[in-house]
C-alpha cells in the first residue's frame, strides 16, 4: 500500500487498512495465506514426531506472501475507485464482464436522519466469492476505497442471491476468476447466470493475474483521513426463515473494536497458524480472517466446498497445519 501510517489520537489503530499496512510492511515475504490442499489427506499418515518446515505446506497448496496480498489490494482497490467514480481515475469499462449500467443505491440516505448528515453514505460493493485470499483482498480493497462491501456467498441460491442484489441496490459486484484447485461453480466469466443477471457491473479478479501483471497503483487517501465519516462499512442479510431476508450494516469501528477486544483476550504473537473455517454468511467470518492478517499470523483456507460436504474433515486440516483453535 502506498499510503503513509497512520496518525493521531489513535495512531495505527484508526482503521483496518492502515493495521493491515504495518503488517505487511513489516513482514513482507511471511507466509499470508495458504490454500490447503493436501495436507488434510495427509494428517493420518504424519509421524508424531515428523519434522515439518513452518508454516507447513503440502503438494497442491498455494502461498500467497504479505507482499502478494498488500500489492492486490492496492491494485483492487485502485481499479473499484475507478469504476465506482471514473471521472477520478483511469476508465475500466472494459475490464467488466458485463456492461450494465451503475444504479443508484437503496440504501437509505444520511439525510433521511438529522444525526447522520454528516456522514458518507458508501456505495455497496458486493463479493460474490468463496472464502479465499481474493476474497479477503477484496474486503481489504473496498474499506481501504471507503465504500462498503456486501458478501454473496456462491453456495446461495441463485434466487436469494439476485434478490439482495437488487434489494441492496448494489453498485458493483467482484467476483472470482481463478479455481485455486476448487469447485468451478462459482468461477465467472461472461457466460455466468450472475453475469447475465445482473443489474449493475460485475468486475473479475484473480491473484494469479496480478501477479503477472500488477499495473494499477492507488493513490487513494486512506478513509480515515477523510474528515465525512462513512455510514457503514459492510452489509449482511439475515436468513430471512422467519421472513424476509433484512440487511443489517456494521461499522468499520465496529469491526477494530471486536479485533482489539480478542487481541486483548487472546494476543496473537504471529506466530500461529490460524484455519478460515467460517461461513461468509455469518459475522463471525471476518474475526477469523481479520485477527490473522492483522498480527501477521498464517491463515491457512481449506476447500470450502470440502467443509461443507464433511464437516469433520475440519479436524484433518486442524491436525495437519497444526492450527490454534480461537472461538
Amino acid at each position: 500500500m502506498s499510503d503513509e501510517s497512520g496518525s493521531g489520537e489513535t495512531g495505527e489503530r484508526c482503521c483496518i487498512s492502515h493495521l493491515f499496512l504495518r503488517a505487511a510492511s513489516n513482514n513482507p515475504n511471511k507466509i499470508a495465506v495458504i490454500h490447503a490442499s493436501g495436507g488434510a489427506q495427509l494428517s493420518g499418515h504424519l509421524k508424531q514426531h515428523e519434522k515439518l518446515p513452518f508454516p507447513p505446506v503440502y503438494r497442491g497448496d498455494r502461498c500467497f506472501t504479505y507482499s502478494d496480498v498488500s500489492a492486490s489490494v492496492d491494485s483492487l482497490s485502485a481499479r473499484i475507485s475507478s469504476i465506482l467514480f471514473p471521472a477520478q481515475g483511469n476508465n475500466t469499462y472494459n475490464e467488466l464482464l458485463n456492461h450494465a449500467q451503475m444504479t443508484k443505491s437503496s440504501a437509505p440516505r444520511a439525510e433521511q436522519w438529522p444525526e447522520f448528515e454528516n456522514l458518507y453514505v458508501p456505495k455497496i460493493v458486493g463479493l460474490f466469492m468463496p472464502p479465499s485470499v481474493e476474497y479477503i483482498v477484496a474486503v481489504l480493497s473496498v474499506l481501504r476505497s471507503g465504500e462498503a462491501f456486501m458478501p454473496l456467498d456462491p453456495s446461495w441460491p441463485k434466487e436469494r442471491i439476485l434478490s439482495l442484489i437488487g434489494s441492496s441496490g448494489a453498485d458493483l459486484i467482484i467476483g472470482c476468476a481463478s479455481s485455486s484447485g476448487r469447485s468451478c461453480s462459482y468461477l465467472l466469466d461472461k457466460s455466468h447466470w450472475l453475469v447475465e443477471s445482473c443489474s449493475c457491473p460485475v468486475l473479475c479478479f484473480s491473484m494469479e493475474e496480478n501477479r503477472q501483471e500488477c499495473i494499477w497503483a492507488t493513490t487513494l487517501v486512506c478513509p480515515c483521513k477523510i474528515r465525512e465519516e462513512r455510514l457503514f462499512s459492510y452489509l449482511m442479510y439475515t436468513s430471512g426463515s422467519t421472513g424476509k431476508p433484512k440487511g443489517v450494516r456494521g461499522t468499520e469501528k465496529g469491526l477494530l473494536n471486536r479485533f482489539l477486544w480478542m487481541q486483548e483476550l487472546y494476543p496473537m504473537q504471529g506466530e500461529e497458524l490460524l484455519l478460515f473455517k467460517t461461513s461468509i454468511s455469518f459475522i463471525d467470518h471476518l474475526q477469523e480472517f481479520l485477527a490473522a492478517i492483522l498480527t501477521t499470523c498464517t491463515l491457512v483456507i481449506p476447500p470450502f466446498n470440502e467443509l461443507k460436504e464433511n464437516l469433520f474433515s475440519v479436524v484433518n486440516f486442524l491436525q495437519a497445519y497444526f492450527c490454534s483453535i480461537i472461538d
